[in-house]
């Protein structure tokens, strides 16, 4: 009788174990799943219980980086959480660089911010997901005065060396 209950117990407890492993391969499983997908690493959970997404402002903006930003926020709200457009940011032609949900290509949206401070067109306001890249870019201003800054400094530099040949040549 003692052999049997014994028996009972070493097939409950391998039992038990085994239900354990089961349960582990599923969770690791599902992780890996979600994982290869990429969806549930996109989000976060905010200080108070707030779902945020990671999201990137790169160029003519006052405070570029990446963001957690809530959900459904939109690329203006973004670019006032990025300090806001620079002065010499071209806001007619911002690029919103989105990547596919397989992961293997990449849609680039151009907005027309300025139409949408002065119209209120919402279809120049769009809402932003997970890992979107906001680019904006400097304005055909901005080109020429680097243009105009390079140009002043080989000169300055160009002038510095005639001015020393001009003094060596005197003695």
């Amino acid at each position: 009788m003692e052999k049997d209950v014994m028996k009972h117990l070493n097939t409950a407890f391998i039992f038990l174990i085994s239900t354990l492993i089961l349960n582990e391969l599923a969770i690791a499983q599902n992780m890996s799943s979600a994982a290869a997908s990429g969806r549930a690493a996109q989000y976060f959970l905010g200080n108070q219980d707030q779902v945020l997404m990671a999201v990137n402002v790169w160029g003519f903006v006052n405070v570029p980086g990446q963001y957690m930003v809530p959900l459904e926020t939109d690329l203006v709200s973004l670019l006032s959480y990025a300090g806001g457009p620079r002065e010499d940011a071209r806001i007619k032609r911002i690029r919103v660089v989105r990547t596919t949900a397989e992961g293997d290509s990449s849609l680039v949206i151009g907005v027309d911010v300025k139409s949408f401070v002065e119209t209120g067109d919402l279809e120049q306001n769009p809402v932003l997901l997970p890992g979107d890249t906001v680019v904006v870019s400097g304005t055909t201003f901005h080109l020429v005065n680097k243009i105009f800054e390079l140009g002043f400094r080989i000169a300055m530099i160009v002038q510095a060396v005639y001015l020393a040949q001009w003094y060596a040549g005197r003695d």
